[in-house]
């Protein structure tokens, strides 16, 4: 299965972007997190109007032949996605028109938008029996208005993109916190300034494209892009866990994005570890996400930041290295809590700490082998994430297309 790791084996360190780059994916499935032919996005100041420049958007170029020039192949699994009140429902394609020397026809498109606090980034995906990432690009975050700006910049890309692009059918939209998906609604969003409490993000956008347009926690969109286009392919259950300024996460059950009441089923980091521990931003006392975050993992190893702690480990510092070995430790609790309630196959992880790779990694399969007895440790694969810093985009753009029966 390409780049996966079972327990014990070697890790896979993700490909993450640098902050100026936007690189494509691989066109084989099995090197989906090779990096491919950087673009250097136009940065923008607060408040100035965009036009498709200022979205750079990228297609792969040099060796490549026209229909990889065009489209990005990769394989199909039950991807799925968004349920009002279900669990989840499977996706099915709406076109079946077919990539003809690698031009692109009337097929399905779906735009999907990551909103972060330093980098807002879109991805175009292509759907017809396979599901193709055709176009991506990324521009800094407007936060200079708060949630107005925000939203407005979100407006500006949808409406420039849907424009440039022909036939985009649906919009889907990851945010991080607390939202109302069916309401189309934040809640709470820790990162990214503003009073977020009650702003419809979906209705405005939904009438200036003429789509439907749908809401998701960024982590669970990270499970969804994963599992059907990236590290989780095949995988029937699968855990998708993001470590960066938070912990998040999201499950695949029986093939589908399971999303719960309001979307808050995988909130992986917010499992209590240590009863009467640390409080966490969430009110809760000994969350995971208290371990396991990137200000916490950097503050255990000594070192200002995740990078720096991750160079001074792999150059020996005991410090950094026993820092990583209690994150990992706590993380592979976590998981093997997941693991005997409802049995995953795969576990996949993203985010930028997840760049530390075996610092993580190899802690954690050894906490699943101690505390997991009850089911085969053997067959759960500990996976590095394939689809870099486009999985949140593409997840969105997959749960802005999943059809519901």
């Amino acid at each position: 299965m390409g780049r996966e790791m079972s327990v014990g084996r070697k890790a896979v360190t993700p490909v993450l972007g640098s902050c100026r780059e936007i690189s494509s994916i691989a066109v084989r499935p099995d090197a989906a997190s090779l990096p491919a032919n950087p673009f250097t996005c136009r940065s923008m100041k607060p408040g100035t109007m965009m036009s498709p420049a200022s979205i750079e958007e990228f297609s792969a170029s040099g060796s490549t032949t026209p229909s990889e020039t065009m489209s990005i192949m990769l394989s199909t699994t039950r991807t799925v996605a968004s349920g009002r009140s279900r669990s989840g429902v499977s996706t099915r394609p709406r076109s079946k028109n077919r990539l003809i020397s690698g031009t692109i026809g009337a097929m399905s498109h779906h735009l999907g938008l990551d909103v972060g606090g330093t980098n807002l980034k879109w991805a175009v995906v292509e759907r017809d029996g396979e599901s193709r990432l055709v176009k991506s690009g990324r521009l800094p975050t407007d936060t200079h208005g708060g949630e107005k700006s925000v939203v407005g910049q979100l407006l500006d890309v949808a409406r420039v993109v849907t424009g440039a692009v022909e036939g985009i059918e649906s919009v889907g939209i990851g945010m991080p916190g607390v939202l109302d998906p069916d309401a189309g609604v934040t809640r709470f969003i820790p990162n990214i300034p503003g009073n977020w409490d009650g702003v419809q993000v979906t209705d405005e956008m939904a009438r200036e494209v003429g789509s439907k347009v749908r809401l998701i926690n960024d982590a669970r969109a990270f499970a969804l892009a994963e599992h059907g286009m990236g590290a989780g392919r095949g995988a029937t259950s699968m855990l998708g866990i993001t470590l960066g300024t938070g912990v998040g996460g999201g499950l695949i059950l029986g093939g589908h994005l399971h999303l719960g009441h309001k979307g808050t089923a995988g909130e992986f980091g917010h499992q209590t570890i240590v009863p009467d521990g640390p409080r966490c931003g969430c009110g809760n006392q000994g969350c995971l996400e208290v371990f396991a975050r990137a200000d916490a993992i950097a503050a255990a190893c000594g070192k200002p930041g995740v990078e720096e702690a991750a160079a001074a480990a792999l150059a020996g510092d005991l410090r950094a290295r026993r820092g990583f070995q209690e994150a990992g430790r706590y993380l592979g609790i976590g998981a093997s809590n997941v693991v005997v309630l409802v049995g995953v196959e795969r576990i996949v992880i993203g985010g930028g700490v997840a760049s530390a790779g075996e610092l993580l990694l190899e802690p954690m399969r050894q906490e699943i082998q101690r505390r997991v007895h009850v089911t085969d440790v053997a067959r759960i694969k500990v996976v590095c994430g394939e689809l870099g810093i486009w999985a949140g985009a593409i997840g969105a753009a997959l749960h802005g297309a999943a059809e519901e029966f």
